[in-house]
């Protein structure tokens, strides 16, 4: 399968690792293929920025337990990291797959899809067009980043709805700090803000009182 350039490298993030090694021999039949790195650590991934930077396109799972692949988008988001992202998960969630658009990422290719349609998809992706599945047609916003910002129709700003998000996706101060490159002090502000703006006092309550008004 042809692309338009070659020595193309892949980075897939995903903590199970059978699926992973299974997805790097389906991938590696893509002509013009470098190399296939795989990786089960998404923190860890963000945390060498030169390497990362090196890929071509990183496919990322979006549920991992111990950093999500939405922390990962928002931290390349936030960070203006050089880099592809792509979501492959077996979520079928549409608000899943519209935040990870809206996070930045450059498709969505659920874990069940053919080989042929994957590596059509991969390939796509690393000609630099966009890709959803053809059952998505019509179903998702492909401009989410256009559409009018929740924090806008609330009185939290851009970075404390970013903080809210990842709060929900169950990430502690210091990883909320690393994903969006500030100082631990900063999200503490941030978190007593919400807590002031929401009438509550603990995380938990927090996010609860967020999701009750529809803000997450």
């Amino acid at each position: 399968m042809p692309m338009s350039k070659t020595n193309k490298q892949i980075l897939l993030v995903d903590d199970h690792a059978l699926f992973a090694d299974g997805l790097k021999l389906i991938l590696e039949n893509l002509d013009g293929l470098d190399s296939v790195t795989i990786s089960t650590d998404a923190f860890a991934v963000l945390s060498n920025r030169e390497t990362l930077s090196q890929y071509d396109l990183v496919l990322i799972d979006l549920h991992m337990p111990r950093f999500s692949g939405f922390a990962f988008l928002t931290a390349v988001q936030t960070q203006s990291i050089p880099v592809t992202v792509a979501v492959i998960s077996g979520t079928e969630k549409k608000s899943d797959i519209e935040r990870a658009l809206t996070l930045g990422a450059q498709g969505f290719i659920p874990k069940d899809s053919p080989s042929d349609e994957l590596l059509s998809a991969v390939s796509s992706m690393l000609s630099g067009q966009r890709y959803l599945p053809l059952h998505w047609a019509g179903e998702i916003d492909w401009s989410p980043v256009e559409r009018e910002s929740k924090s806008a129709q609330t009185n939290l700003t851009e970075r404390q709805m970013q903080v809210l998000e990842l709060m929900r996706d169950g990430m502690q101060n210091k990883q909320i700090a690393v994903v969006l490159g500030v100082s631990v002090s900063s999200v503490k502000g941030h978190i007593e803000l919400l807590f002031k703006n929401l009438n509550v006092n603990n995380r938990t309550a927090c996010v609860q009182a967020a999701r009750e008004a529809h803000i997450i």
